[in-house]
């Protein structure tokens, strides 16, 4: 580790590369450490998800719009235990609400709202409604059902309804601002307004002026009533989530999915892909040259026709070719990776070892009566490590955007999430075109960090080897 900072501190860019590799194997650490596999294996489940808003911008863009007295909505969840409770109860009958305070004080509309709970009853279902308060005094009543229609309801409300025992049944649901039942409660309360509020999403009808459409701050009240009829009723689970346009570090993308999460564990998969198509394309590239150069003759120089047979390949256009027929998983795309990766290092270390075994020291050494392996082990190899170890660092990079282009074309292994993968969907969901920047942003820097650790270490072991090859 010594001799390492020692090479580092001889080019000055290495010392950065070296802190920006720091900062990818916290990032890789804490994943592996702190995230469960099973939650990293949630990337692509689109349930996981929906409590989160969709194509959110990063938080911290409202710190640059406070110049201009301009705020984005921000994403809020509030669980059960911030609600304000209170009831009321008669012979067989009782009520219960639970007010959530919402304050709303931005400039635009949130991009929507939903109500999941989950209720647990006897054998007389509840009914359940689900009312807002604004805070010009109106109150509208959004929602009413009574659960014994649940399997009936529509698909854009969401219900599942199990069986606990031959008493006792649960019910679990999700009312969205975008549903029928939502909407059409809404179009009772269309005289109230100055303007006409049929094509309006609920979000913009709900936090709206009544004279003009145009968002209304203030404290609004979201109250969720259970009627019940037996002791039996009990509300396990409710929350609140206003849909905001800014969410989190790096935002959310079009499947509601956090790109911090998918930035931080596709740091391990990069490093995976980067390392181990890296280590093992040196390795073969090391001892392929060497024994090329060293031997020479005929076994040489059809060694080195065979590297000039793989240098001639189309490389890239070969990857797609073999993904479509073969598949992409990420050990096949590894294995392509390396397959056709050993040669320009071969190359290179066939040229140096010609170079190496002239020298005066290793001519006397056979003189001496040395065999073969003890002079390759003991002159060539020390001489080539410096040089192996640059061209390591520089491979990384190489590993790295090499599967982000094939993920970017399509080509890559969508099991697993890595940068590639990411820019990817933002392209194919237009993200470019759709002013989601933020989507693109975080992984194309993810890779143009990465790229740069590894070629700045590079450069600075590279600077290195030829000084010590100068002295």
């Amino acid at each position: 580790m010594n001799i390492m900072k020692d090479r580092l501190k001889n080019y000055k860019g290495g010392i950065l590369g070296f802190s920006l590799l720091l900062f990818l194997i916290g990032i890789t650490t804490y994943t592996i450490l702190y995230i469960p596999a099973k939650e990293r294996a949630e990337w692509n489940n689109p349930f996981f998800w929906i409590n989160y808003p969709k194509n959110a911008a990063p938080a911290w863009v409202n710190y640059f719009l406070i110049p201009f007295q301009q705020q984005l909505p921000e994403h809020k969840i509030y669980s059960k235990n911030e609600a304000v409770t209170s009831s009321f109860s008669e012979i067989d009958f009782k009520e219960d609400n639970h007010t959530f305070f919402y304050d709303f004080v931005y400039g635009q509309f949130p991009s929507g709202f939903s109500i999941p709970f989950s209720l647990e009853f006897g054998e007389i279902p509840p009914a359940v409604e689900i009312s807002v308060k604004r805070p010009d005094g109106l109150e509208f009543v959004i929602y009413y059902n009574s659960l014994d229609s649940v399997p009936s309801i529509s698909n854009d409300v969401g219900g599942q309804l199990s069986n606990a025992s031959n008493q006792q049944h649960e019910v679990s649901q999700r009312v969205f601002s975008s549903s029928k039942e939502v909407t059409d409660s809404l179009m009772e309360y269309a005289d109230l307004f100055n303007f006409t509020i049929s094509d309006l999403p609920a979000e913009k009808i709900i936090f709206s002026e009544t004279d003009s459409n145009k968002p209304m701050k203030g404290i609004y009240q979201f109250i969720f009533t259970t009627y019940s009829f037996d002791s039996d009723t009990i509300l396990k689970e409710i929350n609140l989530i206003i849909e905001g346009k800014v969410f989190g570090l790096m935002g959310t993308d079009e499947f509601r999915r956090d790109i911090t999460f998918g930035i931080m564990i596709g740091t391990p998969v990069a490093l995976l892909i980067g390392v181990a198509v890296a280590s093992t394309a040196t390795t073969i590239g090391l001892f392929y040259g060497l024994i090329a150069g060293y031997k020479g003759g005929k076994t040489g120089t059809l060694m080195v026709i065979m590297i000039d047979l793989f240098l001639s390949i189309p490389t890239m256009v070969l990857f797609i070719v073999l993904s479509l027929n073969f598949g992409s998983s990420l050990l096949f795309l590894i294995g392509l990776f390396v397959l056709f990766g050993w040669p320009g290092l071969a190359l290179i270390n066939r040229t140096f070892s010609v170079q190496i075994k002239n020298y005066p020291y290793v001519e006397a050494s056979k003189l001496m009566g040395e065999s073969d392996f003890k002079v390759v082990l003991r002159h060539i190899i020390p001489q080539l490590v410096p040089f192996t170890l640059a061209n390591f660092a520089l491979a990384v990079p190489a590993a790295i955007l090499a599967e982000a282009a094939l993920s970017f074309l399509g080509f890559g292994d969508p099991s697993f999430p890595t940068w590639g993968q990411m820019l990817q969907d933002a392209h194919f969901s237009s993200a470019e075109i759709l002013g989601y920047w933020w989507w693109i942003l975080a992984p194309g820097l993810m890779i143009s960090i990465t790229s740069l650790a590894f070629i700045l270490i590079g450069r600075s072991l590279e600077h290195r080897a030829k000084l010590g090859k100068k002295q």
